[in-house]
C-alpha cells in the first residue's frame, strides 16, 4: 500500500493512457513499451530515494526517543538531527533528476492547487516539464514533501477543499469505518478529480496523497497533451 500511495499520481496516468488502446500498432506497442521501461526505471530511481528518507525518519525518531527518555539535552537533540539530515540528504541530492522542481509552476497555480504550509518540498524527487519546452511538449508537476504525518494529512485537506479535489473513494469508506470503530484503519490519504479506470478523464489530472509515513505528494498533468506526446 506504501509504494502504491506514494507513486500514484504520476504512475496511473502513465497507465490511463495507454490500457483504454487495446489494438495498438506495432510500432505502436514498441514505443509504449520503451517509454514504460523508461518510466519504471525512473521509479525505481524514486523508490530508493524514499527509502533513503525512511530511514532518516527512523533516525530522527530514535533521537527524539532518546530526548523523551532525558539520555540527551535538547542542544545535543538539535545537533544529531542536523547531522542526520546533512548526511542523509547529501545522499538524496546526489539522486538523478533531470528536470528538478521547486514549487508549483503558474499553470498548477490556476488550476487552483497551493502549496503546503509547514512542510518543505523535496528538490530530489519533485519534477516537471513543460509545454514550452519542445523536447517535453506538455506540462506536468509532481511535488513531495519531507515527513510529518499530522502536517501532511491537515495540509492534504486544506489543498484539496481550495481546489475542489475529492477524497477517493476507499478513503471515504475508511473514514466512516474508523468513526464507527474508533480507530485508524488506514493511514494516509488520496484526493484524485478522476476515478481510476475511468475512459473519460479531465484536461488535468490532479492527484493529492499522503503516503504513511507522512510524504506528501502534490502532482498534476495536461492528459491530452501528454498523450499526443506518447502517440509521435
Amino acid at each position: 500500500m506504501i509504494k502504491v500511495v506514494k507513486f500514484l499520481p504520476v504512475f496511473l496516468i502513465i497507465i490511463f493512457l495507454y490500457s483504454c488502446d487495446e489494438e495498438q500498432k506495432p510500432t505502436e506497442t514498441k514505443k509504449f513499451k520503451k517509454e514504460l521501461n523508461n518510466f519504471n526505471q525512473k521509479m525505481n530511481e524514486v523508490d530508493k530515494s524514499m527509502e533513503v528518507m525512511d530511514e532518516m525518519q527512523k533516525e530522527i525518531e530514535k533521537v527524539d526517543e532518546d530526548l523523551a527518555k532525558g539520555n540527551i539535552t535538547e542542544d545535543d537533540a538539535e545537533k544529531l538531527k542536523e547531522i542526520i539530515n546533512n548526511q542523509y540528504l547529501g545522499v538524496l541530492s546526489r539522486s538523478t533528476n533531470s528536470n528538478p522542481a521547486r514549487s508549483l509552476p503558474q499553470w498548477a497555480l490556476e488550476l487552483g492547487l497551493t502549496e503546503p504550509v509547514g512542510l518543505v518540498v523535496d528538490r530530489a524527487l519533485s519534477q516537471s516539464t513543460s509545454e514550452n519546452n519542445p523536447e517535453e511538449g506538455y506540462n506536468s508537476v509532481i511535488l513531495f514533501y519531507k515527513a510529518n504525518y499530522d502536517i501532511a494529512m491537515e495540509q492534504a485537506d486544506i489543498i484539496a477543499k481550495k481546489a475542489g479535489i475529492p477524497m477517493t473513494d476507499d478513503y471515504v469508506m475508511a473514514r466512516k469505518m474508523e468513526k464507527e470503530i474508533g480507530e485508524v484503519i488506514l493511514k494516509g490519504v488520496a484526493y484524485m478529480n478522476f476515478e481510476l479506470g475511468s475512459d473519460n478523464l479531465p484536461p488535468y489530472t490532479i492527484a493529492i496523497t499522503v503516503d504513511e509515513q507522512g510524504v506528501l505528494a502534490i502532482s498534476a498533468n495536461d492528459t491530452n497533451k501528454m498523450a499526443e506526446q506518447f502517440e509521435n
